[in-house]
């Protein structure tokens, strides 16, 4: 019984003592643990049943200690109380010490769910983290992607450069040993035009003393006569502002005596001639009481400052009550061996400047058959010109540059360049006289530059912010409307000489063209689109496009017809685009009659001709059929 108990016992601990090695042997000590207290249970129900039966013996015990079999029997059933007990004994000792491991082993649950609960925070935690890791890890992917592309776009730009750079080297190379020689010749040229300038002022030292002298030796003579003449004859008088002279007469041997000087250089004898017959006119003069002498004199020193009243370039400027739609092609020619970059009207409508890469104005007379004859060319600008405008009298036209400077010139008898303004950090993209005083420019420095026409100094400049592709004057007192390659037009306050209104769009604007009787700007947008817009509200009236209209370059012009009542643009393809202003409808499409893109377009002043210019040299005078 004692090796049973022994094996018993030991199977117990054995088995306990695997199951405490194992991690989860919780759930199997328990079930072991429930089978000891079932056990326990049977055994303490076999228990009771053994004491009412010891009770029951010992009742019967007076009967059975009559015989040793009872005695023996009773001995046997005391035996196996006993035993019971000792297993009693025993289980409830397993019991108390399983109670422990499990509460022990409850403590170590809990103790290990706690820290399986933070471990799976921390868990989350890192699993959080890494989630932020791998979208800042796609992010960093797409900048570096980005910066992949942007690298691979400035290696193509830095190659093509680069080809540019060694070719220009070539080429500078091959022309420094002509530069050199041409440097050598401009030396000696600049050596002999010394020489010469030394020379001529040397001559013209002598020319203007020699024609003090035979002004003085003249006008000795004249005196004299006159002296004598007033002596023979009393009747001569003088007043405040009027000299009556009866008849003087001139000898020519007076003349003769003056060139019969020892001093008299024969080279001079051309200027000589024309002083003679000058002064054989103011003699002449003289004999009809000296209204031809102050008529000449006039003529004399206004030549130069003043045109004659019957030069036809200035004709007064012309009103336009209807304007001609434009249909056909009164004329055709090529302005210049380059490319033609602006286009304007003088406002009589009688001539037509163009401003063309070759660094010089072309001027056009156009007839009234629609007949161009070139007038002349205007030189002096150091860049292509980019932008004309005529002032409002046509005696002066400014001209902008891409060599960052504004020109005006004079283009009457006297052809000259008068002013010239610089100030700009970049090419000027339009120009616009304000008053008889001042002008203003727009820049792609992102500036614009308000100028005194007399001082030719910038008296205010307007930081814009961005490119400015043309502009406008509004009104007499200098309000000036912009547009820019920001997608905005500002409108500038002429008192403040600050942006008075913003009005943002969703393209860039290539030009603007203004009515002010209705008070309506056309904006051309490098979307294709034009726009009507109402200054009076700041407000679109209407947007305008058309499948032949795309436009050519972020200084595409648009302009209105003098009316109000259409609108003309040039196309990349080369066409013109005709739009009514009040219907909103395309009025006409001139297809393809370009070789190249159409950069400008202008409006004769009365309506009746349109002219247009394309890239490579050609201009198109437009009529009505």
């Amino acid at each position: 019984m004692s090796i049973v108990d022994s094996n018993w016992k030991s199977n117990i601990f054995c088995q306990l003592k695997e199951r405490n090695r194992q991690s989860n042997v919780y759930e199997n000590i328990i079930e072991h643990y429930n089978r000891i207290l079932e056990n326990n249970t049977i055994l303490q129900v076999q228990c009771v049943k053994l004491e009412k039966d010891v009770y029951h013996l010992r009742l019967a015990n007076s009967d059975l200690e009559k015989t040793a079999e009872a005695s023996q029997e009773l001995v046997n059933i005391n035996n196996k109380l006993n035993e019971a007990n000792e297993e009693v004994v025993t289980h409830l000792r397993e019991k108390g010490e399983l109670a422990r491991e499990v509460l022990r082993l409850n403590h170590a649950l809990t103790d290990i769910n706690e820290k399986f609960t933070r471990e799976e925070i921390k868990t989350q935690q890192y699993k959080n983290e890494n989630d932020e890791l791998h979208e800042q890890l796609e992010i960093a992917e797409f900048h570096i992607n980005e910066l992949v592309q942007t690298n691979q776009i400035l290696r193509d730009e830095f190659e093509a450069v680069k080809s540019n750079v060694d070719r220009l080297q070539i080429d500078y190379n091959q022309m420094k040993p002509t530069c050199i020689e041409l440097e050598q010749e401009l030396k000696i040229a600049k050596r002999i035009n010394k020489q010469m300038e030394d020379e001529l002022m040397f001559y013209k030292n002598q020319q203007a003393a020699m024609h003090d002298y035979e002004n003085e030796q003249f006008n000795n003579k004249v005196n004299k006569k006159v002296e004598v003449r007033k002596l023979a004859e009393p009747s001569i008088f003088f007043d405040d502002d009027i000299v009556i002279v009866p008849s003087v007469e001139y000898s020519p041997d007076s003349y003769q005596d003056t060139f019969g000087n020892a001093n008299y250089n024969p080279m001079y004898y051309s200027f000589d001639e024309s002083l003679h017959r000058e002064n054989q006119r103011s003699m002449h003069g003289l004999n009809h009481g000296g209204r031809n002498l102050l008529t000449s004199f006039m003529r004399k020193f206004a030549h130069g400052i003043t045109n004659s009243s019957n030069d036809r370039l200035y004709r007064t400027s012309t009103s336009c009550l209807s304007a001609s739609i434009p249909t056909r092609i009164t004329a055709r020619w090529d302005c210049t061996d380059l490319e033609v970059y602006a286009l304007q009207f003088q406002p009589s409508g009688s001539i037509l400047a163009t401003g063309c890469s070759d660094k010089m104005i072309h001027l056009w007379e156009i007839s009234s058959t629609g007949q161009q004859h070139k007038y002349c060319s205007l030189q002096g600008s150091h860049g292509a010109i980019n932008a004309l405008d005529f002032d409002n009298e046509g005696f002066r036209l400014l001209a902008g540059c891409s060599g960052d400077k504004a020109y005006i010139w004079s283009y009457g008898e006297q052809r000259m360049l008068k002013d010239t303004y610089t100030g700009h950090e970049r090419l000027i993209n339009t120009c616009k006289f304000i008053s008889g005083t001042k002008l203003v420019t727009g820049s792609a420095d992102r500036t614009i530059k308000i100028w005194d026409l007399y001082s030719r100094h910038c008296i205010e400049t307007l930081l814009a912010g961005s490119k400015c592709h043309d502009l406008v004057v509004k009104d007499a007192t200098g309000t000036i409307i912009s547009g820019h390659f920001d997608k905005k037009i500002r409108i500038w306050d002429p008192i403040t000489n600050k942006c008075r209104t913003a009005l943002e769009y969703d393209a860039a604007i290539t030009s603007l063209s203004y009515n002010d009787e209705k008070q309506r700007l056309l904006a051309c947008f490098r979307n294709d689109t034009l726009r009507l817009i109402d200054l009076r509200q700041n407000k679109i009236v209407s947007t305008f496009k058309h499948d032949n209209f795309k436009v050519s370059t972020d200084t595409n012009k648009a302009v209105l017809s003098p009316d109000g009542h259409y609108a003309c643009v040039g196309s990349q393809d080369g066409s013109l685009v005709v739009w009514n202003m009040e219907n909103k409808q395309c009025e006409n499409v001139l297809k393809q009659k370009h070789n190249t893109m159409v950069t400008s377009v202008a409006w004769q002043p009365d309506g009746k001709y349109v002219a247009s210019c394309e890239k490579h040299r050609q201009v198109i005078l437009w009529s009505q059929s």
